[in-house]
């Protein structure tokens, strides 16, 4: 009996031993699985105190940190794809076959959608607000050009590209359009400055021998009986050879036009000095507290030479004014106005073409030399016929930490407030 005691009480104990083993390893597992779900979850939690337990734990949380590192690589690829997106000054706009759009850039947002976000919306309906010239563009199989004339008159040449692709099994297209009008007109300007160079340089070649042959002529005959009327003949062919030498220069200077030397420039100042030279300019509105991040010296020659336009347009004297006008982020705009006859469509269209000018004695580089000065400060020139009569021209330009594009043609807007 003893014997057969002792080994019952051996088994129960066994039993309960294996009870408790069992129990031991049920709660190492349960503690292994919430700690798992728990790194899911992204949290951090304490290894089960159970050796075996602890060992697939570990293996888990670093399974659990690579993924959340993956994750954060992704996530910051994302965000500088995104950002780079963002930055690229041409429009990009993502729709699906269906049309609806999954992603616009900060430039499509600005020139299509009003600076709003256009995601979900229906990109093909939208085109119903386009102008025709962008339609027939759209729907071109290739790389497309277009124009579009602003409410000034003045044309926007566009390139628009169209790509398809696949994002799982969905169709996807990418429009992107570039505004070309400042590399057009780049080209333009730069092939004119080309021609005036080797113009000026060639009359320059042929007036320093005429000059000299002048003053020897002038040693030859000097006392003779003749001298005093080739002496009127030698001055008149030297105004006139000055005179050419002066008007080269002219030409020159907007050949050679120096990049302009940006600094802070108060407004009170500079208004005061143009009035100054113009006082009867009506100077209208309040003028910036922010002051002008741009090359005083070039800037005043714009705002004198578009003054001086305005005050020969034929309207009362008292009816040129002077506006500067905050345009918040965007910067600055100066406006010039005169209550002349204002300027016709077809004056409108060649104003800024070099050497076009409507006056007797006008070299036709005013204006282009206005327009060169704006745009080597990043800004823009455009010309509006007032509706009470007149012309306005506005100058803007750009702040110091500004890196905003042109204001587009609101021509394209295809969304509309």
């Amino acid at each position: 009996m003893t014997s057969a005691l002792w080994f019952l009480a051996g088994l129960g104990v066994g039993l309960l031993a294996l009870a408790i083993t069992r129990l031991l390893a049920m709660r190492g597992r349960r503690e292994t699985i919430a700690g798992i779900r728990a790194l899911a979850a992204g949290e951090d939690p304490q290894a089960p105190s159970n050796a075996e337990h602890g060992e697939v734990f570990r293996a888990a949380r670093a399974i659990a940190d690579a993924r959340r590192n993956d994750l954060r690589a992704a996530a910051e690829r994302e965000a500088l794809l995104r950002a780079a997106i963002d930055g690229t000054p041409s429009a990009l706009v993502v729709f699906s076959e269906a049309g609806k759009i999954s992603l616009a850039n900060a430039a499509a947002r600005e020139l299509f959608f009003e600076d709003k976000d256009p995601q979900g919306e229906d990109f093909v309906a939208l085109l119903g607000n386009a102008p025709d010239a962008l339609r027939r563009a759209l729907t071109g199989d290739g790389d497309e050009l277009f124009s579009v004339d602003d409410a000034s008159g003045e044309r926007h040449t566009y390139i628009l590209g169209k790509r398809r692709f696949t994002v799982g099994n969905e169709s996807m297209v990418l429009v992107l359009v570039k505004n070309l009008s400042r590399e057009l007109h780049r080209q333009e300007t730069d092939a004119w400055k080309h021609m005036i160079r080797m113009f000026c340089h060639e009359l320059n070649n042929s007036l320093a021998p005429v000059s000299s042959l002048i003053h020897s002529a002038r040693l030859v005959v000097d006392g003779s009986p003749v001298a005093p009327k080739l002496e009127r003949i030698f001055v008149t062919i030297a105004e006139r050879t000055d005179h050419l030498r002066q008007f080269l220069d002219s030409y020159a200077q907007f050949a050679r036009l120096p990049l302009p030397r940006k600094e802070d420039v108060a407004w009170r100042p500079f208004v005061d000095k143009l009035q100054a030279l113009w006082p009867a300019v009506q100077v209208t509105g309040e003028l910036p507290a922010e002051p002008g991040w741009f090359d005083a010296a070039q800037i005043e020659q714009v705002v004198i030479n578009l003054l001086k336009n305005a005050t020969e347009s034929g309207g009362p004297a008292d009816g040129v004014s002077l506006a500067i006008t905050s345009l918040g982020a965007r910067g600055v705009r100066l406006t010039v106005a005169d209550r002349g006859p204002g300027m016709p469509a077809e004056v409108m269209e060649k104003a800024l073409v070099p050497f076009f000018s409507t006056k007797d004695k006008g070299s036709g580089l005013g204006l282009t030399l206005c327009r060169e000065i704006v745009e080597a400060h990043g800004g823009a020139l455009r010309f509006e016929n007032r509706p009470d009569g007149g012309l306005a021209v506005h100058v803007r330009l750009v702040h110091r930490s500004s890196t905003l594009p042109d204001a587009p043609d609101r021509r394209l807007t295809l969304t509309r407030s």
